[in-house]
Formats: structure tokens, C-alpha cells, sequence
């Protein structure tokens, strides 16, 4: 056995082990899985994780200019293809994620839809049997100064809304608001191709896919229950009625 196919099969029983531990299985028809990974906590498999990488992600990995910024990239995607496969019966390494022009992934052949977003070590990977669907998650406080910002992601009625708030009240409600926004555009399949203040992103309330994603059914966006320090959003069709947010173990010790 060769020493990376060795670290790989570590990899994959730690993995699976953390499965077990956190409860993770395919989430059923209807449902969304949110699973929540800081990827800080299994940084001694990042060489292992890298073997299961397609080329293009292994491309991607090596451009980051930050080690640690690699290594979560890396940890991220392995971890992501571990659990796509769990669900679809498919090696890591064989599970078939292409990427749209506008850069959302992809199952082809699959009932499956998947979204996957990341900030700083952490990561959140949205699992579902739908048209579509789309997560993101972001650090609080922000590290973009996003007040200055608002003429660009909010809508009038949402600008009106924030300016009746105080300073602090205005700044966590517009990055739930940001969040919101990027988990619809990435479920419409146009990411930041369209101007996110062309549209209201009212929690809860279904919202049409922009004449730039002809085809595209319109989504729900719902806010997440996540650690402090973080604010996330999934973004999917009506016939997704509910989601749960897994957070997985971390790696075992050894």
C-alpha cells in the first residue's frame, strides 16, 4: 500500500468516524442539510484530503497565497466531496461536481443539489434533493465594512428599513442581510453576476429567480443557528420545507 493511499484510508475512517459522531446521514426528501465544519480541527489530514481533489480544485488550492488559507480550501473540498459521496454512494474522489460559468457547482446525472461556502477556517456545505440551493456563511463581525456598501446590496425598502436602526443593530442585520442575498444568488445560479440590491430578501418569503436565470425556480432564504461569531443563510425551492445544521466532530486524536 502506497503512503498516500494509506493517508487517504485514514483520512476516510476519521472521517466516517466523525459521521457516526455527529449523526450526519442523507437528509430525506424535502429536507436541507447544513453541515458545519471548522476545518482548523482536522488540519493534520490536509495532505491526505488533497489526494481527493479533482485537478482543478488541486489547482485552485496551490494559488492561495496563505498556507492556512490552503489548507481550509483543501480541508473544505475533501471533506465536502466525503459527504456528497455518503449521500450519493460514490468514492470522494468520484463524486462529480462541475462548476456553471458563474461558478456554482453542480451534480450532473443526480437528483442532488449542493452549495458550498466558507469563511476564514470554517465551512458550510448545503446538501439537498432539489432544483437547487445555495448557502453562505460569514464571520461577525464582518471584516468588510459593509455601511458603506449599502447603496450596492440593499433594495430601497431594505435601505429604509436599516436606517432605522441603531449603528450596532444597523450592522448585524445587514450582514443577515448580505448572507440572505449571496444564498439566493448562489441557488439562482448568477452569484454576484446580478446586482443584489435588484431584489428584497425578506426571510422566509419566496422570492423569483432574476430574468438572468431563465429557469430557475424562485427560493426561500432562512437564516442559520450557528456559533457565535458566525452569521449564515441557505437559500432553497419551495419544495425544501425544512433544513438542520450538523456541526461535524472534529478529527480524532492520534
Amino acid at each position: 500500500m502506497t503512503a498516500d493511499r494509506s493517508r487517504a484510508d485514514v483520512f476516510a475512517q476519521d472521517v466516517a468516524h466523525a459521521f457516526a459522531l455527529s449523526g450526519f446521514k442523507a437528509p430525506p426528501v424535502g429536507e436541507a442539510l447544513i453541515l458545519l465544519v471548522d476545518t482548523a480541527q482536522w488540519t493534520t489530514h490536509a495532505d491526505a484530503a488533497e489526494i481527493i481533489l479533482d485537478a482543478e480544485e488541486r489547482h485552485r488550492a496551490a494559488r492561495f497565497h496563505f498556507a492556512r488559507d490552503r489548507v481550509a480550501y483543501v480541508l473544505s473540498h475533501a471533506l465536502w466531496r466525503t459527504a456528497l459521496g455518503a449521500c450519493l454512494g460514490l468514492p470522494a474522489a468520484d463524486v462529480p461536481i462541475i462548476k456553471t460559468l458563474s461558478g456554482q457547482p453542480h451534480l450532473p446525472h443526480t437528483a442532488w443539489a449542493t452549495s458550498l461556502s466558507y469563511s476564514g477556517s470554517w465551512a458550510a456545505m448545503a446538501l439537498c434533493t432539489a432544483a437547487t440551493v445555495g448557502v453562505d456563511i460569514e464571520r461577525s463581525p464582518a471584516c468588510l465594512t459593509l455601511d458603506e456598501l449599502i447603496a450596492t446590496i440593499c433594495s430601497p425598502s431594505e435601505v429604509t428599513h436599516l436606517e432605522a436602526l441603531t449603528a450596532s443593530a444597523r450592522k448585524q442585520a445587514l450582514l443577515a442581510l448580505w448572507t440572505r442575498k449571496e444564498a439566493l444568488l448562489k441557488a439562482f445560479g448568477v452569484g454576484l453576476i446580478e446586482a443584489p440590491a435588484m431584489f428584497t430578501a425578506t426571510a422566509g418569503t419566496l422570492i423569483a429567480a432574476p430574468t438572468s436565470a431563465p429557469g430557475q425556480p424562485a427560493c426561500r432564504a432562512f437564516e442559520l443557528d450557528l456559533p457565535t461569531g458566525l452569521v449564515g443563510a441557505l437559500a432553497a425551492p419551495a419544495p425544501i420545507a425544512s433544513f438542520q445544521v450538523l456541526k461535524l466532530a472534529a478529527a480524532p486524536s492520534r
